[in-house]
């Protein structure tokens, strides 16, 4: 999925995120963009603008074979609750080679 940004082009992959077997991955951000914010743009387009159509209640990092997700648990307006796996294992591999420590 292609979704277009002011800054550039968010390219998702992946399914509906709603388990790790499903993980949204990101497959191209714009440049200079963080795993954290690429999720944030890619929330924004799905369910609306942060703080009105939804709010991040919590941001974990979990491991499950052998690859690392983070996982958001939002709250829609209507007070439905989510929790939405990305799959950012090659985000930390590409930090970890860059700044050589372990996040």
């Amino acid at each position: 999925m292609d979704l277009s940004i002011n800054e550039g082009v968010l390219v998702v992959g992946g399914g509906a995120g709603d388990s790790p077997r499903s993980a949204i991955f990101i497959k191209r951000a714009p440049k200079g963009t963080s795993a954290v914010d690429a999720e944030h743009m890619y929330l924004t387009q799905r369910f609306g603008r942060y703080g009105r159509a939804w709010q991040l209640k919590i941001r974990e990092l979990v491991h499950e074979e052998a690859r690392a997700y983070d996982l958001l648990r939002i709250v829609l307006a209507d007070g439905d609750e989510r929790m939405l796996y990305f799959d950012v294992t090659d985000w930390l591999a590409r930090a970890e080679s860059l700044y050589g420590s372990r996040y």
